[in-house]
């Protein structure tokens, strides 16, 4: 921050002085730099997919097709030397049976086989790379391709549209969890159906980095991570590509004592809300619910229970989060 003023007044002098011209006082209003530490973005994490093989039996079935023997061969002639020559061979065997597979003459177990395969090849090589002398483009990005996706409960282009809109680099991390060391190379999507709802660019202290260092998930416990520096333009410059609304919101006021308070809490975006920005009338679904379901029970088709069930549900349903709730 302070070579960021002394490029702006060394500029300012160099253009004044040689026209006697006055120096004046100089106000700025430096945005990100001033409000982004101002707010977080909290989320937990719904699933993990891993790219792990599956169960991969020890010999080659019989009457396999060559591509799935060869894929074999691969796998246990994996060392350090051939990690290129294995990486090519993976690939070519496992497309060539894949192209087999679309023209009928190789069968969905094989085909499932040959994924497994070449994923046990390409972890094995993954594992050696900090060994090699040299490592290929290729090669290099191979930890990233193999990298699990922890999927968060937020919207990206709700919530952090400047990844997707400038490819900002927000920095991220665990909020607990800290004195356990995270063993899985990850990147983060977000809920949407989106593509582009994605996080695959993380800072460290020696640069920018494709995946970051999570910890694996245990069953029943919650897992979060925070977004920080977002300040106060992400969610306003948010939209509803995607149909999620505003999120929850707590305003938090750090005491001199270091202790805080809850100063304000503020409900994010129903379902009702959000559909109502985009000119759905939801007493109008309300009500065009009420009659189908009551046509139902006319029709036989569900009982008067049953009715009053789904109009609760549906009520509570359009009076809920936008994201996901527990």
């Amino acid at each position: 921050l302070d070579e960021y003023c002394y490029n702006i007044i060394e500029t300012l002098q160099e253009c004044l002085d040689p026209l006697d011209i006055e120096h004046p006082v100089v106000i700025t209003e430096s945005g990100r730099a001033l409000i982004a530490y101002s707010s977080m973005l909290l989320f937990n994490v719904l699933e993990v997919r891993d790219h792990k093989p599956g169960t991969i039996p020890e010999i080659v079935p019989d009457d396999s097709p060559d591509m799935l023997v060869n894929l074999y061969a691969v796998l246990n002639n994996v060392k350090l030397q051939n990690l290129q020559e294995c990486y090519n061979d993976a690939i070519y065997y496992r497309d060539e049976l894949r192209e087999l597979f679309h023209h009928g003459q190789a069968t969905l177990r094989e085909r499932a086989l040959a994924e497994n395969v070449s994923l046990a090849i390409l972890e094995k090589i993954s594992e050696l790379l900090p060994q090699a002398r040299r490592v290929s483009a290729e090669l290099e990005s191979l930890p990233e391709l193999l990298s699990d996706i922890y999927y968060g409960n937020f919207s990206l282009f709700q919530s952090l549209p400047d990844i997707w809109a400038i490819d900002q680099i927000f920095p991220i991390m665990p909020i607990h969890r800290l004195n356990e060391k995270p063993t899985r190379a990850a990147v983060i999507a977000d809920m949407t159906c989106d593509c582009d709802g994605k996080i695959d660019s993380f800072s460290y202290e020696d640069g920018i980095r494709k995946t970051l260092p999570l910890h694996p998930l245990i069953e029943g416990e919650e897992y979060y991570l925070s977004v920080f520096l977002v300040g106060a333009y992400q969610e306003t410059l948010g939209d509803l590509h995607n149909l999620f609304g505003d999120t929850n919101v707590v305003s938090v006021h750090i005491n001199e004592d270091g202790s805080f308070d809850f100063v304000r809490e503020f409900h994010g975006d129903s379902i009702a809300d959000v559909l109502s920005y985009v000119e759905y009338d939801p007493k109008v679904m309300q009500e065009q619910f009420r009659k189908l379901a009551e046509q139902a029970v006319r029709d036989g088709k569900i009982s008067v229970p049953m009715r009053q069930q789904m109009l609760r549900a549906f009520s509570d349903s359009m009076n809920g989060y936008t994201f996901f709730e527990r």
